[in-house]
């Protein structure tokens, strides 16, 4: 009885730390993602997509439709905060290296939780691409997302499409698998 309390509360503590710390135990690699499918259309975007932010920062859930229209819903319990767009427009844009990006109008980086989210959305704040190499071409890497959310369309190696966000930070940051949207089905 002894050993299994102690194996018990060891791994106890072990999911405690991994949980506080931010270390994703169902990782999506996203460091390791490629550019989509040249031939990727609207279509393929369009559904319900979720990112889990934790339980300190909440969910964030995008609503695509073909048509060009989106709604995001983000909610944090812990804080009782909602926010919800009203039915807005979303476009698609490529890139000549084979980057996809979509850009949605209204819509919030909420990844930093429900202060960050609003204080972003009123700033007139450069965001960068982490996946556009760094050099002087500072137009490739720096994505201006004032009133805007703007995501990259990356393909996992398991041949999923996810969304990811510009970064708000232009350092070398860390790819977090926390900031992935979903494709729910």
């Amino acid at each position: 009885m002894k050993i299994f309390f102690s194996i018990s509360t060891s791994l106890f503590l072990a999911l405690l730390t991994i949980s506080c710390t931010g270390i994703d135990i169902l990782a999506t690699d996203i460091s390791k993602s490629s550019n989509p499918p040249i031939n990727l259309q609207k279509s393929d975007l369009a559904g319900t997509w979720v990112a889990n932010y934790g339980s300190y920062h909440g969910v964030d859930k995008l609503i695509l439709k073909e048509d060009g229209r989106f709604r995001q819903e983000y909610e944090n319990p812990r804080e009782g905060y909602v926010f919800q767009t009203p039915w807005s427009s979303w476009q698609l844009k490529r890139f000549a290296d084979g980057r996809v990006r979509i850009y949605l109008e209204g819509a919030r980086y909420y990844a930093g939780g429900s202060k960050g989210g609003d204080l972003l959305a009123a700033e007139d704040w450069q965001f960068c691409d982490p996946f556009v190499k760094r050099d002087d071409n500072w137009s490739q890497w720096s994505v201006n997302m004032k009133g805007r959310l703007v995501l990259n369309v990356r393909l996992l190696a398991s041949d999923e499409l996810v969304l990811y966000p510009m970064w708000p930070d232009c350092g070398d940051g860390v790819f977090s698998d926390r900031e992935v949207f979903h494709k729910q089905k």
